[in-house]
């Protein structure tokens, strides 16, 4: 038998049930992994709360990032093996190059099944194996918000030592995206309205951090911290509120990574700091599978960690939910089955 919780979009997180169902059987190229943790993301309370883009049914199980072990293998699966540990791809149709807007439907945990369940059944493709020492709950970070972070920081233009990246918030995306650039060697700053966030923060390793309610014009800010030269990389996860300040906070030449959103009204931007500044604004999608094995790469040889804000069991996933809709985190918040 599987164990799974399930919400009705829509609904909110009132709606998570726990439902236990007979094991589907394992088809030709697919693999039974055994969730061993899994992490929230916003994207996760948009579900529940009916604010996805996607058009989702009556009832998912939500979630996208878990990790855990094969326990069983169907006919022609070469890639793993029974007992291998593994971390499961956020979108399995993205593989590898460049996202297509088909792909989207794959993505799990709206209109596909995501991993909220004691095992799931998967093609072989959507897996990817872990070190020995990546723990199941810092795998389980990974697939969301670390590719995202990647996806923004490399792959859409080099970033080299002594540049210096520029995250909006203090969110998991900025915090790992810290994490990874630090690892790349730039410097990283980073803007919140919490002191107290940005201080922990800088205790992580941020070189330098705005209050941008104590500093509306944090551009200028930015510019003072940078010798009057600016970010070469903002990640910007606000959107309409804060992108034309985050382009105003651009080096020239720079790249502004727009990755979410947090309302639809904000200050015009004005196409003059686009042109003159030679600033580009790019946006980022999740990530593909290849992206993931760069990422465990990474996290393996620079030894990183994730923060983590609060753990939770498998039976205990309303209250992490719960956790996560507070506004209080820090870190990732990981349900685990043990």
């Amino acid at each position: 038998m599987t164990s799974s919780w399930t919400l009705k979009p829509g609904q909110g997180i009132g709606s998570l049930q726990l439902k236990t169902t007979t094991q589907r059987p394992v088809g030709k190229g697919e693999v039974r992994i055994a969730i061993k943790a899994n992490s929230i993301n916003a994207r996760d309370i948009m579900a529940a709360m009916g604010q996805s883009p996607m058009p989702l049914g009556d009832e998912i199980i939500p979630l996208s990032d878990g990790a855990g072990i094969v326990e069983e293998i169907g006919e022609g699966v070469s890639r793993v093996a029974i007992g291998d540990r593994v971390v499961i791809t956020f979108n399995p149709a993205h593989q590898s190059g460049p996202f297509e807007s088909h792909m989207a439907m794959s993505a799990l945990g709206e209109i596909r099944s995501g991993v909220l369940a004691s095992d799931v059944v998967i093609e072989e493709m959507a897996v990817v194996k872990l070190a020995d020492s990546i723990s199941f709950e810092q795998a389980a970070c990974l697939p969301c918000v670390a590719v995202t972070a990647w996806n923004a920081l490399f792959e859409s233009g080099p970033l080299t030592p002594g540049q210096t990246v520029l995250a909006t918030g203090t969110g998991t995306v900025s915090l790992t995206a810290m994490l990874l650039a630090k690892a790349a060697g730039a410097r990283f700053g980073i803007t919140s309205s919490d002191d107290a966030k940005i201080s922990v923060a800088k205790e992580l390793g941020a070189d330098f951090g705005i209050n941008y309610h104590q500093r509306p014009d944090w551009d200028l800010a930015v510019r003072e911290l940078t010798a009057g030269v600016g970010a070469d990389v903002v990640l910007e996860t606000a959107g309409p509120p804060s992108i034309a300040t985050s382009i105003k906070a651009a080096a020239q030449g720079g790249r502004v990574m727009q990755i979410g959103f947090k309302g639809f009204d904000g200050p015009p931007i004005n196409v003059l700091d686009l042109l003159v500044g030679g600033v580009t604004v790019i946006p980022v999608m999740v990530g593909s599978r290849v992206m993931l094995e760069r990422v465990l790469r990474a996290v393996e040889v620079n030894q990183i960690e994730i923060p983590i804000h609060a753990r939770f069991r498998f039976e205990e996933s309303p209250r992490a939910f719960e956790s996560f809709m507070s506004g209080r985190s820090f870190g990732k918040t990981i349900i685990s089955a043990a």
